[in-house]
């Protein structure tokens, strides 16, 4: 069924009334995109909807957020590398792999972080997998 003309005559008329509507159902659509895209709990979906458009990350070369999504504690060290590739930096004495760092001068990026620790026999495996949003 056609919408009526005189119905499109007072959107056009009116357009300012759904102001409101664009205010809110543009931050819960991007909320609810963290929330499912990123897998990031409610306070961090805010605080990634809060600073949309400042933030700008960079992530390591054969890095993918699925293959990331896959590393679980108890992984080797060498599995994780098989998996993502190089890490941009490994720190604290090779227990700490990034594999995103901010882009440029950007205060706000998605975290993408391993931390190993070596079991009994000295194989580095995976004790944590960090998937954040960090704001300084």
């Amino acid at each position: 069924m056609p919408v009526p003309l005189s119905s499109i005559s007072m959107l056009k008329k009116n357009w300012y009334l759904f102001t409101p509507l664009l205010l809110i159902g543009m931050p819960a659509v991007i909320l609810a995109y963290y929330i499912l895209a990123f897998g990031y709990p409610v306070n961090e979906a805010v605080e990634a909807t809060s600073h949309f458009l400042q933030s700008n990350t960079r992530y390591a070369m054969k890095y993918s957020d699925n293959h990331f999504a896959r590393v679980k504690p108890g992984m080797t060290g060498k599995e994780v590398f098989d998996w993502l590739g190089v890490p941009f930096e490994r720190r604290d004495n090779d227990t700490e792999w990034l594999f995103s760092l901010p882009q440029g001068s950007t205060k706000y990026y998605h975290e993408r972080k391993v931390i190993l620790a070596k079991d009994k026999g000295g194989i580095p495996r995976v004790k944590e997998v960090v998937r954040a949003f960090h704001a300084d």
